[in-house]
């Protein structure tokens, strides 16, 4: 990279400027032919992809690299700038050009795998060029054009691998967007890159106008995605220094800069720069002038330099990144393959679907509840916690840990996962309630149980293709039973494999190319894997080994969408547990061939799944500041939520003692995950939590254990009134010095290796101090599960106290200062609690073809709203008259809906409200009827008066276009003649500009358009008007003088008469049958009881698959 561009970076950070990002055009001095002249100011048509490649090699990449060293993130446009007008086709094959640009840069090795770098797809689209070949850029009909074109290239950044953030550009210069929210762009990591300039979006009128503007033409995106400004500045013209013209100003008043920032601040969702020449931002000294002497471009607070430099130090004090976690177990090499185990802890029995492009793994949890731990992935390596489905078996003594009754070792185990029209089903066995079922049609929200008649050992599922449900099942001896839609046993089970005393097991069962396949395990140690064949459902089988290495077994085949097979199962790993792993599998003769050359691979290359997928870690670390625990998290037993709380002290988990018990093994609520092991035994598994022990009664026991059998924990017990450290090793208890402070830190350091644990405590999270012996781990089948990390607090003498715990940690140095924005502490009760729901309007009405932003706001307990758009359902009662689209509502025809909005808080309390739409083609209405069209006029409501600015136009401008070809007859009917030079005119293009078929009114007080038979004038010819395309519809005059409108309406009657409609605006009743659909336009529900919607409606909040990543601002 030349020096120069290095130089001007360093130049601009050591002015102190205190940002995290910069735009990188590559200029196509860099790509175009020399010698070839461009047609227009940067335009394509001297693109040179060898010169391109040659240059991003030694220009732009090195540029990009330095910018990421120095702690920058980067986006990149393409070289030029859009054509005048774009299309599918156009004169420069625009579409084509993009492609080729974003092809090479997304699948460039140095590119692809950086984070820190995003792609902007063009620069400044103007207009767009629709397939009948007429221009315009802000109706629906546009942006769907622009999603034709940038869709593709999407899809084809993301086929290469790059999975960072797309920022899509708008028509109108990046100053038209309302279109993407009724048709976005697919995908995740999808954001719209805007520009602004002093009297954009109205901003040379004042705050009011500017904010109007605003959300008119960017806020329906930006309420469903983020928004980046990639230009923007403003300076009096006597600079000659930037783009803009215009003047700070103050914010809610005059002026463009103040309210630029304030608008941005309030929306919350958008990152922005200062487009400005980077050698004066490396001058920037941050002196205001001398007395005396006068301001320059640099130091007018008037100009954009000084305000912008001195809103970016506010910013950095408080939207700053924190580093990402250090000690992060994952198997994902980086280098297209992974490395076995595919996940480090203990995940066994497992089970994996593939559903669309999302697959779906459960594991056995025994004892822990929440359990049956549901993980999602999109390339089978990267895993993901979506649920933890089971919430309870019942509600026994056994598993609530009393009276001296326990399941260690049994509960949930070897589950079979299946999913069928549109519902996934999790069946499990237990050793002694018998076998359940588990239902959800949402694998992220709510799942039902149910108990099943029959008892089935280690369940295999399957859904046969002629609607038959089978399961096999059973212990050496192989059972097939068939099932009706409740799943209960028809007839009697056949045996279909038997293999007395061999512990044949762990069964799933398929159908693959008219076979059905067995896929078992020979259990125990050591343990292998076969399959039985057979052509019949109940046999007879014929048995093929597949897999006897270093215990690998029991687990699931599963197809990609590129027609790769592979095997995920678990091999048992000592006192971690048993591990996932996960195999290649090739077809031979109709039988599958596990791992390569008869052994498993080990580090391996990725499964092919049609597309690269970022890395994932599954997540450990929590400062319990949700108001819900986190996936990795299971309580041991069946917990007594009485006695936990994140919300009694936001911020803190609190644990009170449940019960007064003898010992660890007894104490309720102990709260656990998983251990995670790394790749290398060197690297140790620290678990550390923060425990505030000011509340702890006489003979209270709290702290941090390593839980299997033996178990070893460090804590702090009261005795005699004094709180005394202590450890106990496999029943060995060891007494400790007095603890006089508030707090302590606990630690427990775990070794893969060596299956040794230590542990430590501290004063100050600085130094710590090792306490007591080390615990030998072990797996032992009295617990069955793997060594996991507990946090306990239970009494021995009297209940009532209690332990916060302020964070548990992986890392070896943490600190929530370090890693966690510490503005936020934690959410409280009342803030979760929902009280009512509101819409600005519950009567709106709405111009046929246009498209309207609906919000949602939920009030909670503490008095603070929030809208909930994105997380309602809504139920539409006549979807053909009014659409919803990303919270959009779209005026389909002519008629009345009612709207259903129902959303369930955090805590549950659904609420739902109604919202009537109204839809009319030539409404009379102030906000509907528009009197500015052309120059300044105005419109009286009350009594249909239009008066037009000089030579101006004023009437209804349909977004989508609509279609009147049903219709024979417009007919305008006035209150009094007009001597205002007066005509009816009809667009059937988007822009006013275009020719239109035109009536003059003169003297009549009725003019009747016959909507078959319009013409306009082009090119000196009268052709016909599109009736079933229409635009624009109006009136044109002189201006300033009246015009009196009475009515207009469509007929299809010779003699004139309103065609009749027969919507009628209705509340819904009970039995009505409707569809529901949630923001995106999603159909959920069809055929739906409104009485049965009333009772089931909610809405559950998800784990985040991060689909954007967006920071509130950038500073």
């Amino acid at each position: 990279m030349p020096d120069l561009q290095s130089g001007l970076i360093d130049d601009i950070l050591e002015a102190g400027w205190m940002m995290n990002f910069l735009r990188l055009h590559m200029d196509p001095y860099w790509s175009n032919t020399p010698g070839c002249t461009p047609d227009g100011h940067e335009l394509p048509n001297c693109f040179s992809e060898t010169r391109f490649r040659k240059y991003l090699d030694e220009v732009f990449i090195p540029m990009a690299e330095y910018a990421i060293s120095k702690g920058l993130y980067v986006i990149i446009r393409p070289p030029g700038v859009s054509p005048e007008v774009i299309g599918v086709e156009d004169d420069y094959n625009y579409a084509d050009y993009l492609m080729t640009v974003w092809d090479i840069m997304s699948s460039h090795p140095r590119i692809k795998n950086r984070h820190e770098i995003m792609f902007e797809l063009a620069n400044e689209p103007v207009r767009i060029k629709l397939a009948d070949g007429s221009v315009g850029a802000n109706t629906q009909a546009h942006f769907d054009v622009l999603k034709e074109i940038f869709q593709p290239i999407v899809d084809r950044i993301r086929s290469n691998g790059f999975h960072n953030v797309l920022w899509i550009p708008g028509s109108g210069y990046q100053a038209h967007y309302k279109g993407f929210a009724v048709n976005p762009i697919e995908g995740d990591n999808i954001g719209y890159a805007v520009h602004i300039y002093p009297g954009w979006f109205g901003s040379a009128n004042g705050y009011e106008e500017f904010k109007s503007e605003w959300d008119a033409q960017v806020k329906p995106v930006a309420d469903m995605a983020p928004i980046v400004i990639t230009e923007m500045d403003w300076a009096d013209e006597k600079y000659e220094s930037s783009w803009g013209k215009g003047h700070t100003g103050t914010a809610g008043g005059e002026g463009f800069g103040a309210n630029f920032k304030k608008m941005m601040d309030d929306s919350g969702n958008a990152s922005w720069l200062l487009f400005t020449d980077a050698h004066l931002l490396a001058q920037f000294t941050g002196e205001p002038p001398a007395p005396g002497e006068p301001y320059t471009f640099l130091n007018d607070p008037e100009a954009c330099p000084w305000p912008v430099y001195h809103w970016y130090q506010e910013y950095a004090l408080k939207d700053y990144p924190r580093p990402a976690f250090e000690r992060q177990s994952l198997s994902d090499n980086g280098d297209g393959t992974y490395t076995n185990p595919l996940i480090h802890a203990d995940f066994p029995d497992p089970d994996v679907i593939r559903v669309g492009d999302v697959y779906y793994m459960v594991s056995t949890t025994m004892h822990i509840f929440p359990g049956a731990t549901l993980l999602k992935s999109y390339d089978l390596v990267n895993w993901e916690y979506c649920s933890n489905p089971l919430e309870m078996i019942a509600s026994s003594d056994a598993y609530q840990l009393l009276n001296g009754e326990d399941r260690y070792a049994r509960g949930q185990w070897a589950s079979s996962l299946r999913y069928h029209n549109g519902q996934f089903y999790i069946l499990f066995n237990t050793l002694d309630e018998g076998s359940f079922l588990l239902t959800a049609e949402d694998p992220e929200g709510l799942w039902s149980l149910k108990p099943l008649a029959g008892s089935y050992y280690d369940p295999g599922l399957l859904f046969d293709e002629d609607g038959k449900i089978y399961v096999v099942h059973g212990i050496n001896t192989l059972k097939m039973t068939e099932l009706n839609e409740n799943f209960e046993a028809l007839g009697h089970d056949e045996v279909v494999v038997e293999r007395p005393g061999e512990g044949l097991e762990g069964s799933h069962l398929y159908k693959i190319n008219g076979y059905y396949y067995i896929y078992a395990t020979y259990g125990g140690w050591p343990a292998s894997q076969v399959v039985f064949r057979s052509a019949n459902i109940m046999g007879p089988y014929e048995e093929k080994f597949l897999l006897d290495d270093d215990n690998i077994h029991q687990g699931a085949l599963i197809e990609t969408q590129t027609g790769e097979w592979w095997t995920v199962m678990f091999y048992d790993k000592g006192a971690f547990g048993r591990l996932p792993n996960l195999q290649p599998v090739a077809w031979n003769d109709n039988w599958p061939v596990v791992g390569a050359n008869g052994q498993g691979v080990t580090t391996f290359r990725k499964p092919d799944v049609g597309r690269e997928y970022p890395t994932k870690v599954l997540p450990t670390n929590d400062n319990f500041r949700h108001y819900k625990l986190g996936g990795q998290w299971g309580w041991n037993h069946q917990a007594d939520h009485s006695k936990w709380s994140l919300f009694d002290r936001p911020g803190f988990l609190r644990l009170q003692t449940a019960g007064v018990v003898s010992g660890f093994l007894e104490a309720r609520n102990t709260l656990t995950q998983r251990i995670f092991a790394y790749h290398s035994d060197e690297i140790d598994s620290y678990g550390t939590i923060k425990l505030h022990i000011q509340e702890m009664k006489e003979g209270d026991v709290a702290g941090l254990a390593v839980f299997q059998d033996p178990y070893a924990f460090i804590g702090v017990k009261v005795v005699d009134g004094e709180k005394r450290l202590i450890m106990e090793n496999n029943g060995l208890e060891q007494t400790g010095a007095a603890i006089a402070e508030p707090v302590i830190y606990l630690r427990a350091v775990a070794n893969y290796g060596s299956s040794k644990a230590r542990f430590f405590y501290s004063l100050d999270n600085t130094s710590y101090t090792p306490f007591g012996s080390e615990l030998d781990m072990a797996f032992n089948l009295s617990i069955f599960t793997g060594n996991k990390f507990g946090i306990f607090n239970y009494a021995t003498k009297e209940p009532g106290g209690y332990v916060d715990v302020d964070w548990f940690s992986t890392e070896k140095n943490f600190s929530e200062e370090r890693f966690y924005d510490d503005r936020f502490t934690g959410y409280t009760e009342e803030q979760l609690t929902l009280t009512r729901l509101y819409v600005e309007s519950d009567n709106l009405n709405m111009l046929l073809g246009t498209s309207k932003t609906l919000n949602v706001y939920a009030v909670y307990q503490d008095g603070h709203e929030e809208n909930v758009t994105s997380s309602a359902e809504f139920m539409v009662s006549r979807p053909d008259v009014i659409k919803m689209v990303y919270g959009q509502l779209i005026a389909l025809k002519n008629g009345t809906a009612i709207i259903t909005a129902s959303y369930e808080g955090p805590l549950g309390g659904s609420q739902s409200l109604e919202i009537n739409v109204v839809s009319k083609t030539f409404p009379l209405i102030s906000g509907l009827f528009n009197p500015s069209i052309w120059e300044n006029g105005s419109f009286n409501e009350a009594t249909g008066e239009l008066i037009t600015g000089q030579w101006g136009f004023g009437g209804w401008q349909y977004d989508n276009g609509i279609d009147l070809s049903d219709y024979k007859y417009i007919v305008v009917q006035l209150k009094q003649a007009t001597n205002s030079g007066a005509s009816f005119r009809l667009f059937d293009e988007s822009s006013y500009w275009s020719s239109a078929a035109t009536y003059d009114l003169g003297s009549q007080t009725q003019l009747v358009v016959d909507l078959h038979n319009m013409q306009k004038e082009v090119g000196g010819q009268m052709v016909p008007a599109n009736p079933a395309n229409l635009y624009i519809i109006g009136f044109w005059s002189h201006g300033n003088i009246p015009i009196l409108i009475d009515r207009v309406y469509l007929s299809n009657s010779d003699d004139l008469t309103p065609t009749a409609l027969k919507e009628t605006l209705r509340q819904t009743s009970e039995t009505d049958i409707v569809d529901v659909y949630n923001l995106t336009g999603v159909r959920l529900k069809s055929g739906v009881y409104v009485k049965m919607l009333r009772m089931v409606c909610r809405w559950g909040f998800t784990s985040s698959g991060t689909s954007f990543w967006v920071v509130r601002r950038w500073s």
